[in-house]
């Protein structure tokens, strides 16, 4: 069998280092089944604790309105709520149900042991290189 990833972009590696991540959590037992948009939005309110559906959209790099129809599925799965701002109604904040809140620190530590294992691979020069190479690659 050819190895694919021999003839990949670094784009295409960095999307199958995620799509490992992601398949290793559900193997270490998270269940879960949610799109990379939801598990977007998980991980965005997760760390925030509270987020507007305007800051969603503006995150995910889409329109309002298709902000809405994941919130609304995640809503319908019991992971997020969203609350009207006492004083301006027409904002509208999302956060994770006190169930979801649960299930994201336990993802956390599944994510972190995870990668962990995965950068145990590299030694200490290649550990430091790859976080600093992240780094400039993820500011703005």
């Amino acid at each position: 069998m050819i190895n694919i990833y021999k003839k990949s972009s670094l784009g295409d590696l960095l999307l199958v280092f995620r799509r490992n991540i992601i398949e290793n959590i559900k193997k270490e037992g998270f269940k879960h089944d949610m799109t990379f948009s939801q598990m977007e939005v998980f991980r965005f309110v997760g760390l925030s604790g509270k987020e507007t559906m305007k800051d969603i959209a503006r995150y995910l790099k889409i329109t309002p309105p298709s902000s809405t129809e994941i919130i609304t599925e995640m809503e319908k799965r019991g992971l997020v709520k969203r609350q009207n701002d006492k004083k301006d109604r027409r904002v509208i904040f999302v956060e994770l149900t006190s169930k979801a809140k649960k299930l994201f620190v336990l993802l956390s530590k599944h994510k972190d042991i995870i990668l962990e294992k995965m950068i145990a691979k590299l030694n200490e020069k290649d550990r430091k290189n790859l976080e600093r190479i992240i780094r400039i690659l993820i500011t703005e």
